[in-house]
C-alpha cells in the first residue's frame, strides 16, 4: 500500500512540475523544445534517483524494525558501495521507462490544453472579425460616394480660397482610406510604414483642426522597412492622448515614442491630463485595446498604464 502511494506521489509531482511549471516558463526561451525536453529527461533522471533512494530508505527501515530480516552479517563499505550501484542501475533500467511516460504525459497533456486554448482564440477571433465586418459595413454605405463626396468638397474649398479646410479633407479621406481599405495579411498584420503614415495622417488633421499651435512629438528609432503589425492598435492609444491630453501648450506636449528592434516593438505616449471634464463621446478605450491584445498576442506583449496628479502614461512592448 505504501509502495503504491508512494509511486503515486512521486510521479503526480513530477507531471505538475513538468506541465504546469517547465512547459509554461521556458515557453518565451529561444529554442524552447529544445530547452524543455533536456530539462525534462534530466528531471526524470532526477526523480527515478529520487524513488529508488526513498525506496531504499524504506526498505532498510523495514530491515532495522523486523530482527528476523536483520540477522545476515553486513557487508563491508567496499562490498556495499557496489552492491548499492548494481541496485540503482538495476533498478533505472526498470524504471527509467515509467518516469519517461510520466513525462510524455505531462507534454501531451499541456499540447491538448494549449490546442484547446487556441480552438477557444481562434473561435473568438473569428466571432470578434464577423462583429467587426458588420460595423465596416454600416460605416461603408457607398464609399465610392463618399469619396466622391469629399473631393467636391475639396474642390469647392480650394476654389473659395479656403486652404486649411481644403487640407482637413483631404486628411480625413486618408484616414477613411486607411481604414476601409487597407488590406491586412493572413496574420491579420499589415506594414508598419503605413501604420506610421497613418498616424502621421491623423496627427497633422489634430494640428489643421485647432487655431494655434500643436505640441505633439512623435519620434521613431530603429528599422521600421519590413516590420508588419496589427493595424490600428496603436492608433486608440494616441487618439486618447489628444483627446484628454493638452495640445496647445509648448510646456506639456503630447509625447509619443516608437521603437523598433529585429523582434519587438516598444511604444510610449505620455500626456498631460486636462483640469476640466471632457465629453466621453469617441474613442474605443483601454478596456478594447487589452481585449485586443490578448485575442491577439496571448501573454507576449506588455501594456502597462501609469496615472501620475498630472500626467497620464502609457508603455506597450509587443514581439515583432
Amino acid at each position: 500500500m505504501f509502495d503504491h502511494l508512494f509511486l503515486v506521489t512521486i510521479n503526480f509531482l513530477l507531471f505538475y512540475i513538468v506541465a504546469f511549471f517547465l512547459i509554461p516558463r521556458m515557453a518565451s526561451l529561444p529554442r524552447r523544445w529544445f530547452w524543455i525536453v533536456a530539462t525534462s529527461l534530466v528531471l526524470a533522471i532526477i526523480f527515478t534517483y529520487l524513488r529508488f533512494r526513498l525506496q531504499a530508505s524504506y526498505t532498510e527501515h523495514l530491515f532495522n524494525k523486523n530482527p528476523m530480516l536483520n540477522k545476515f552479517p553486513r557487508r563491508a563499505s567496499t562490498d556495499s558501495l557496489s552492491f548499492f550501484s548494481y541496485r540503482f542501475r538495476t533498478y533505472f533500467q526498470s524504471n527509467i521507462l515509467t518516469t519517461v511516460s510520466v513525462v510524455v504525459v505531462a507534454f501531451a497533456y499541456r499540447l491538448l490544453l494549449l490546442w484547446f486554448q487556441q480552438e477557444k482564440v481562434r473561435k473568438e477571433l473569428e466571432n470578434q472579425k464577423l462583429q467587426a465586418e458588420l460595423s465596416f459595413l454600416k460605416m461603408q454605405v457607398n464609399p465610392h460616394f463618399l469619396f466622391n463626396a469629399l473631393n467636391n468638397i475639396y474642390s469647392l474649398s480650394v476654389m473659395e480660397k479656403s486652404t486649411k479646410t481644403g487640407q482637413s479633407v483631404m486628411k480625413l479621406s486618408e484616414l477613411m482610406r486607411y481604414v476601409l481599405y487597407e488590406k491586412e495579411d493572413s496574420e491579420n498584420r499589415v506594414s508598419l510604414e503605413k501604420e506610421i503614415r497613418h498616424i502621421n495622417s491623423y496627427i497633422d488633421l489634430e494640428k489643421l483642426r485647432h487655431p494655434g499651435d500643436v505640441y505633439i512629438n512623435f519620434s521613431i528609432e530603429g528599422e521600421i522597412n519590413g516590420k508588419r503589425i496589427v493595424p490600428l492598435l496603436l492608433f486608440p492609444l494616441i487618439e486618447n492622448a489628444c483627446k484628454h491630453g493638452i495640445l496647445t501648450d509648448a510646456r506639456k506636449p503630447v509625447d509619443i515614442n516608437l521603437k523598433v528592434t529585429d523582434h519587438q516593438l516598444n511604444f510610449s505616449i505620455e500626456n498631460s491630463i486636462n483640469s476640466y471634464q471632457k465629453d466621453e463621446v469617441g474613442g474605443i478605450g483601454l478596456p478594447n485595446v487589452y481585449k485586443r491584445l490578448d485575442l491577439l498576442y496571448g501573454k507576449r506583449y506588455t501594456l502597462e498604464v501609469s496615472k501620475a496628479p498630472d500626467r497620464f502614461i502609457v508603455n506597450l512592448q509587443l514581439p515583432l
